[in-house]
């Protein structure tokens, strides 16, 4: 019977809890052998990564005012993301574009010409919220340049209308240090970049989000903050699950053996929460 069995299953799952893991949420487990062909070599599976993962992002959408001394119009946007396993940062994904003029467009039957100004981090070397009085702080390599855009109409003596386009790209400062301060509840920032007047401007959109990530919290996806025994005996219906099989779902197979295996479930087991 399919129900005994699982039921089996579970209660041996459930026994690994109560050995001695250290510490919530440790995926501590040994090396195990896995089942494989007859005639072929045994498998040694590693251990699965520590959990839990933790994803932390920030966006920010901005005005650009003030350029020195200058009024100035323009726009920035920044991004963060974050992630980290058990507060170690592993990966992190930073970006941010500042544009803004100081002129006035020209438009006159059809030509235009306006030029800006653009700077875009290169690399970020470290971001921060909360960090000595700001509420976002950001330092890298930033690149500014000035672009001017032309688009000119010609007019031929045979009525033909053909039209020209320009786009001049000239570097001002090239891979200069700068840092970004957000500040004032998340409402000014200042951009201030190596060889050229600070930038200044007020935060129209500002969103923060931090969430976790536990691969081994089945039921909800990866969101929840523990592993329960719901997640147990959700693995333990598709045990014995292997790639062509309606249950076999790979995010389940952890060590990759291709099969949803006693490793996998025990691994779910000694990261359940009493």
């Amino acid at each position: 019977m399919k129900i005994p069995i699982i039921a089996a299953i579970v209660l041996t799952a459930i026994a690994v809890i109560g050995l001695n893991f250290a510490g919530a949420f440790a995926s501590v487990m040994p090396s195990a052998i896995s089942a494989t062909p007859q005639g072929s070599p045994m498998m040694t599976v590693p251990p699965t990564a520590i959990i839990p993962i933790q994803s932390h992002w920030v966006r920010i959408v901005g005005d650009v005012n003030t350029w020195g001394t200058q009024d100035v119009s323009g726009t920035i946007t920044v991004m963060s993301a974050t992630t980290s396993i058990n507060g170690v940062p592993t990966n992190w994904l930073d970006s941010a574009t500042a544009l803004w003029t100081n002129t006035t467009n020209y438009r006159e039957d059809g030509n235009i010409s306006y030029s800006y100004y653009a700077a875009r981090l290169v690399k970020a070397n470290f971001t921060s919220t909360d960090f000595q009085g700001n509420n976002f702080y950001m330092n890298g390599t930033w690149s500014v340049a000035n672009v001017t855009f032309t688009r000119t109409v010609i007019k031929t003596d045979s009525g033909a209308i053909n039209v020209q386009t320009n786009t001049n790209i000239a570097p001002l400062e090239t891979k200069v240090y700068g840092e970004l301060n957000v500040t004032g509840g998340w409402t000014q920032f200042t951009l201030s970049i190596t060889g050229i007047p600070l930038l200044s401007g007020v935060v129209d959109r500002q969103v923060e989000r931090l969430t976790m990530l536990n691969r081994f919290d089945i039921t909800s996806g990866g969101t929840a903050a523990t592993v329960t025994r719901a997640d147990l005996t959700t693995i333990a219906h598709d045990y014995g699950a292997v790639p062509g099989m309606s249950n076999y779902d790979e995010s389940m197979d952890f060590h990759g053996t291709y099969q949803i295996d006693i490793c996998d479930l025990s691994t779910v087991a000694a990261n359940v929460q009493p």
